[in-house]
């Protein structure tokens, strides 16, 4: 219910639970920058491919998202959020249908859940969902804490995203069942808000130390060792160094 989040150091990501799931000290290394200041900020990753075992004990790769959890001794663990098969909508209404491919809050009516707010993650196809009285509840601290309007209160609620001016600083606060108080308050304006709800405008190639992840149109990233460079990633990657160093150069003048 607050934009401060959990913080981790480089040196306490647990590489060797990583490497159980097939993630290299290497590979986590190398993701792009914004992906892993995210992540040492207690957000998740894009989907990366994980290694694991099936039932048969064979090794098979899925998707999922990962982030760090402090547990109460202090140590680091790893969550994963996998992707799911396709969501069934069929439930909803095609007006809720719409809301939900929109990527906005809906309040619908669950089975055994009563009235909840519901919201969709089209990265990973999955329907989220949580009972309107626990969120509400969490509404109300919020109400107390920044003494909010009953209007602002109302929107909020219903679903919108508000502003608040706190000692001539703007905050955002919205409903966002990915959050783990299912609100997430933002430093900045409505549209701030809205653009840290989405993925990380990741390049095609983000290069690292010993290779290179690759984003494609569904912001999936791949590694590529830097063994595995194909002359065409060779020559991506030259670009790429030339423009950084230009860049730099033209950071270095003063004007």
């Amino acid at each position: 219910m607050t934009n401060k989040k959990e913080r981790f150091t480089q040196d306490e990501i647990p590489y060797e639970i990583l490497a159980k799931f097939g993630l290299s000290q290497e590979m986590i290394d190398d993701l792009p920058q914004s992906v892993m200041q995210r992540l040492l900020s207690g957000g998740t990753t894009p989907l990366l491919p994980l290694q694991t075992e099936n039932v048969d004990r064979l090794m098979v790769e899925v998707l999922a998202r990962i982030y760090f959890v402090r547990l109460n001794d202090g140590t680091v663990e790893v969550g994963f959020i996998p992707q799911l098969a396709e969501e069934d909508l069929s439930a909803f209404s095609q007006e809720q249908q719409d809301e939900l491919e929109e990527g906005n809050i809906i309040i619908a009516s669950i089975a055994d859940k009563g009235d909840c707010y519901v919201q969709l993650d089209k990265e990973l196809n999955q329907v989220m969902y949580v009972p309107t009285t626990i969120i509400s509840q969490n509404i109300y601290i919020l109400t107390h804490t920044f003494q909010l309007e009953e209007d602002d209160r109302k929107r909020l609620e219903d679903g919108d995203i508000i502003e608040m001016n706190v000692k001539n600083h703007i905050i955002s606060i919205g409903i966002d069942l990915t959050d783990m108080t299912g609100i997430r308050m933002t430093d900045g304006d409505k549209e701030e808000w809205k653009q840290e709800a989405g993925i990380d405008d990741l390049p095609r190639y983000s290069f690292g130390l010993f290779g290179c992840w690759q984003c494609d149109e569904h912001h999936v990233l791949s590694y590529i060792a830097e063994e595995d460079y194909t002359p065409e990633l060779l020559e991506e990657q030259q670009r790429t160094q030339s423009m950084h160093a230009a860049e730099a150069q033209l950071r270095q003048l003063k004007i």
